[in-house]
């Protein structure tokens, strides 16, 4: 066989190969929000699902002390790691 030919075969496949895969995965979205879809309609249905996100309300000084912790926390962990290299 020619090279010629060779390298059309290859192209051809490489072609038909993206296209299988890319076929493959369009479905897959389309069955993953199908589904998604269809959990949300259950848990509506069994009245396990909450249409409003509940978000906890910080007031100033609870997130300053909060703020606190955390520098505490990286602070400690930036020590620890410190003192296991030396």
């Amino acid at each position: 066989m020619p090279i010629e030919d060779l390298l059309l075969s290859g192209v051809n496949l490489m072609l038909l190969g993206m296209g299988i895969v890319f076929t493959f995965l369009l479905v897959l979205v389309f069955a993953m929000k199908g589904m998604s879809k269809l959990a949300m309609a259950v848990m509506e249905r069994q009245g396990t699902v909450s249409t409003h996100a509940s978000t906890p309300v910080l007031s100033g000084q609870d997130s300053a002390t909060m703020r606190g912790d955390l520098v505490a926390v990286i602070s400690a962990a930036i020590n620890q790691y410190r003192s296991i290299r030396h």
